[in-house]
C-alpha cells in the first residue's frame, strides 16, 4: 500500500499540471447548472412575458364576412393580454401568412352552413398562439349559435350534452416536474462526471507515453498492477470530486430557483419535502460516486490504447457517445426504474434520479444499482490490469486489432484477421441482415431466409480474402479425426437435449414469444422440402459455421493462445535458475512443460468457445432460444477444437436442422418416431428427465473427446 500511496500522490501531481482537468473537475459543474437552469429559467420567463406583451396578432380573413368577424371580435375580453386583430382581404393575393399571423378561409354551403379553416405556421410562436385563440373565438361562436337555434325550438344547451365527464390526473406536480426534467438532470450529472473523468484519464494512459516516461515508470521496483490501480484512484479522485461538485453545484441552483427567484411556481412542488431529500442525500452521492469509479474505468480501458492526446480523443468518442446516449433512457417516459432496469450501468442512475425527483425514491432498488455498477466497476479495472499487463498494448502503435485498414498490396499473405477486423464484420453482417436481410424478407420469407445467408457466407469469405488469410488453417478446413466421431455425436445429443429441456423452460416463463415464433416460421415451412433443406439446413450449415466457428472462434482462438504463449515464456524464463546450463534447464522443464501443454490450451480455448456461442445464440435473436442455441455453439465450437476439423460442425450443424426441419414438415410420422420431439406440453418430470439425459450425454461425449481428440491441429499449439 506504501507504493501504491506514492505512486498515486505523483498521479495527482501528473494530472493538475494539465488545467484542462481543473476547468472540467470545477468550473464547467460550477458555470454549467446555474447557466442552464438559472439562465434557461430567466429566458423562459422573458419570453412569456413578451409574448403577453403582444397584444396584436393579425388575421387575415375574406371580404363579405365583415358581420362574422365582428362577431368573434366582440367576443374577445375586453382585459386579454392577447388580441386578435381582424383585417380583411379583398384578394386571394392579401391572405398571406407573412402579412398576417394565421388566415382564416369562411365560406357558406349550400345548406347555409358556415365553413370555417385555419391556416397557420406551428413553428411560429405568435402563429401558433394566434390559431390556439381564434379556435376558442370559433367554439364560442358556434355555441352561441347552437343556444340560439335551441331557444328558437323551445330546446335548452342540455340537449347537446346528454353526458357529462371530467377526468381528474391524481399525478402530483413533483412527479409530473420529475418525469418531465428528471432524466435531463439524470444525464447532465452523468455528462459532467464523464468530462471530469476524461482528461485525467487521457492524461494518466496517454500522457505517460507522449512525455516518454512510461518505459521510466515500468523499471520501478513495482508491479504493472499496482502501477495501473494507482492510475485508477488518481483519476477517480478527480471524478469523486466532479460528482460532489456536480450535486453540490446543481443542489443550489435548484435552491436558488426555489427561494429566490421563482418561489410561486417552485414552491408548489409540496411532495419533495427538505426532509425527504436530506434523507436521500447520501444513497444518491454515493451512487454518483460508483458511477464515477465506473465511468473512470470506461475511459481508462479506451485511453491504455493511445499514445498521444490525439489518438486518445478519437479513441474515446465512441465511448462518450454510448454513455451520454444511454444516459438519456431516463427522459424516456415509458422506461421505468425497476428490478430490470437496474440492471443496466448509467442508464440505472438516470432513472434513479428521475424517481427521486419525482418523490418515488426506492431504496431497494437504489441498492441494487449501487452494487451493479459496483460490480461492472471491478470487471472493467480487471479487464484493465490484464490490458495493462500484455506489451503488445502497452508499446503497440494503437488499435492494431483493426488490420483491415490497410492497403491489402501491403498485407503480407497468411496475415490472419485480428479481433478488430472481426467486430467489423460481425457489425457488417448484423447491418446487412437488418437492412438487406429484412427488406427482401418482407417480400418473400423463403428468399429472404436464403440471402440472409448468403450474407453470412459471404462476409467471412470476403474478409479472409482482402486479409490473404490461411483459410485452411483458420477455418480449419481439413480431414477430421474420426476417433473422435462418437464423442462428437455424444456430446452434440447432450446439447440437443439439454437445450430443448431448457427451451421449454424459456416457453413456460415467456408463451408469447413462443406463439411470435411459432407465427414467423408458418409461411416459411409451406415451401417445398427441397428449398428447406437447402435454405434452412444445407446453407446455415455452412455459413454460419464459417462465420462463428471459422472467423469469429479461430480468431479468437489464435488470439488467446499468442498471448497464452507470450505470458508462458516470460514465466518460464524468469523462473529459470540463473547461470545454469541451457541444455539441462530445458530438459529439466521438458516434463513441466508438457504437463502444462494442457492446462494452457484449455484456458486459452473455453474464452473463444464462450464469445463464438454467444454471437451464434445472439444472431438468432430469440429469447426463448438462446440457451439451446448457446449449448448448440458452444458444443460444436469444442468439436472443432478436438477433432481438428469445420467439417464435423457442419455436420452436426446440417443434422440439427435437418431434424427440426422434418418434424415441422411432418409432425405426424415425427410423432410415431421421434414423440418427445413434437409433444404440445411436457411435465416436470419429462423435463427434468430429458435434462438429466442431455447432461449424461454431453457429459460422455465431453470425456470422450478429451481421450480421443485435442489441440494438435492448432497453430497457437505448435
Amino acid at each position: 500500500m506504501k507504493k501504491i500511496r506514492t505512486l498515486v500522490r505523483k498521479e495527482i501531481l501528473d494530472i493538475l499540471r494539465d488545467k484542462k482537468t481543473l476547468v472540467m473537475m470545477i468550473v464547467v459543474p460550477v458555470l454549467l447548472y446555474p447557466l442552464l437552469l438559472i439562465g434557461l429559467s430567466l429566458l423562459m420567463t422573458s419570453m412569456m412575458m413578451q409574448e403577453e406583451t403582444n397584444t396584436a396578432l393579425v388575421v387575415s380573413y375574406p371580404a363579405g364576412y365583415e358581420e362574422v368577424a365582428q362577431v368573434l371580435d366582440d367576443l374577445q375580453e375586453e382585459d386579454a393580454d392577447v388580441r386578435l386583430f381582424f383585417e380583411a382581404a379583398d384578394t386571394e393575393e392579401e391572405m398571406d401568412l407573412n402579412a398576417a399571423d394565421v388566415i382564416l378561409r369562411l365560406e357558406t354551403d349550400e345548406e347555409g352552413v358556415l365553413q370555417a379553416k385555419i391556416e397557420y405556421f406551428s413553428a411560429d410562436t405568435y402563429s401558433y398562439d394566434a390559431c390556439e385563440l381564434l379556435e376558442e373565438l370559433l367554439e364560442e361562436y358556434r355555441l352561441e349559435l347552437a343556444e340560439t337555434a335551441l331557444t328558437d325550438a323551445g330546446l335548452t344547451m342540455d340537449v347537446l350534452y346528454p353526458v357529462v365527464y371530467e377526468t381528474v390526473d391524481q399525478t402530483s406536480l413533483s412527479e409530473s416536474f420529475g418525469m418531465s426534467v428528471g432524466g435531463c438532470i439524470g444525464m447532465l450529472l452523468i455528462t459532467t462526471i464523464l468530462l471530469g473523468a476524461l482528461y485525467p484519464s487521457i492524461d494518466a494512459m496517454a500522457g505517460e507515453r507522449e512525455r516518454g516516461t512510461l518505459e521510466t515508470l515500468l523499471t520501478l521496483p513495482v508491479t504493472n498492477f499496482q502501477i495501473i490501480m494507482s492510475k485508477y484512484i488518481s483519476v477517480s479522485v478527480f471524478a469523486c470530486v466532479t460528482a460532489v461538485i456536480s450535486m453540490l453545484s446543481l443542489g443550489g441552483s435548484v435552491l436558488f430557483l426555489y427561494f429566490g427567484l421563482i418561489p410561486g411556481t417552485l414552491s408548489e412542488l409540496g411532495a419533495i419535502s427538505p426532509g425527504t431529500v436530506l434523507s436521500v442525500i447520501p444513497m444518491f452521492l454515493l451512487t454518483l460516486l460508483v458511477t464515477a469509479l465506473l465511468i473512470t474505468a470506461l475511459c481508462m480501458c479506451f485511453c491504455v490504447f493511445a499514445r498521444s492526446f490525439k489518438e486518445a480523443n478519437n479513441y474515446m468518442t465512441p465511448a462518450m457517445l454510448v454513455v451520454m446516449i444511454v444516459s438519456m433512457v431516463g427522459i424516456l417516459p415509458s422506461v421505468t426504474f425497476d428490478a430490470h432496469t437496474a440492471l443496466i450501468p448509467i442508464a440505472n442512475v438516470s432513472l434513479m434520479i428521475k424517481d427521486l425527483i419525482s418523490g418515488q425514491f426506492d431504496w431497494t432498488l437504489a441498492a441494487l444499482t449501487i452494487v451493479v455498477n459496483f460490480g461492472y466497476s471491478v470487471l472493467i479495472v480487471w479487464i484493465l490490469s490484464k490490458m495493462y499487463d500484455s506489451e503488445a498494448v502497452l508499446f503497440s502503435e494503437g488499435f492494431t486489432s483493426f488490420r483491415i485498414f490497410q492497403k491489402r498490396s501491403d498485407i503480407n499473405p497468411g496475415t490472419m484477421p485480428a479481433l478488430g477486423d472481426v467486430a467489423i464484420a460481425v457489425l457488417v453482417v448484423l447491418l446487412l441482415i437488418l437492412y438487406v436481410g429484412s427488406a427482401v424478407t418482407v417480400r418473400s420469407i423463403a428468399v429472404g431466409t436464403a440471402v440472409t445467408q448468403l450474407l453470412i457466407l459471404a462476409v467471412p469469405l470476403l474478409l479472409t480474402w482482402y486479409m490473404k488469410s490461411n483459410r485452411k488453417s483458420l477455418f480449419l478446413l481439413k480431414t477430421p479425426r474420426f476417433s473422435v466421431i462418437p464423442g462428437a455425436i455424444l456430446l452434440y445429443v447432450g446439447a440437443y437435449l439439454t437445450g430443448i429441456a431448457l427451451s421449454l423452460i424459456m416457453y413456460a416463463l415467456f408463451p408469447g414469444s413462443a406463439q411470435n415464433l411459432e407465427a414467423s416460421y408458418a409461411e416459411l415451412f409451406a415451401q417445398p422440402l427441397w428449398i428447406l433443406m437447402i435454405i434452412m439446413a444445407l446453407m446455415p450449415a455452412i455459413g454460419e459455421e464459417l462465420l462463428f466457428r471459422g472467423l469469429i472462434f479461430g480468431t479468437v482462438r489464435e488470439w488467446i493462445g499468442e498471448r497464452a504463449k507470450e505470458s508462458s515464456w516470460e514465466k518460464e524464463n524468469n523462473e529459470r535458475p540463473f547461470g545454469s546450463d541451457l541444455q539441462q534447464s530445458a530438459a529439466g522443464t521438458q516434463g513441466t512443460r508438457e504437463s502444462r501443454k494442457e492446462r494452457k490450451h484449455m484456458a486459452a480455448i473455453w474464452p473463444a468457445v464462450a464469445v463464438s456461442a454467444l454471437t451464434f445464440a445472439a444472431f438468432h435473436m430469440s429469447l426463448v432460444k438462446l440457451p439451446s442455441t448457446f449449448l448448440l455453439g458452444a458444443a460444436f465450437a469444442y468439436i472443432i477444437y478436438t477433432g481438428g476439423s469445420i467439417y464435423l460442425s457442419m455436420a452436426l450443424h446440417f443434422l440439427n436442422n435437418a431434424v427440426s426441419v422434418m418434424v415441422s414438415v411432418y409432425p405426424e410420422q415425427a410423432e410415431k418416431w421421434v414423440p418427445f420431439l413434437v409433444k404440445e406440453s411436457y411435465s416436470v418430470s419429462e423435463v427434468l428427465l430429458m435434462l438429466a439425459v442431455g447432461i449424461l450425454c454431453g457429459t460422455a461425449g465431453y470425456c470422450l473427446l478429451r481421450r480421443k481428440g485435442g489441440p494438435s491441429n492448432f497453430s497457437v499449439v505448435n
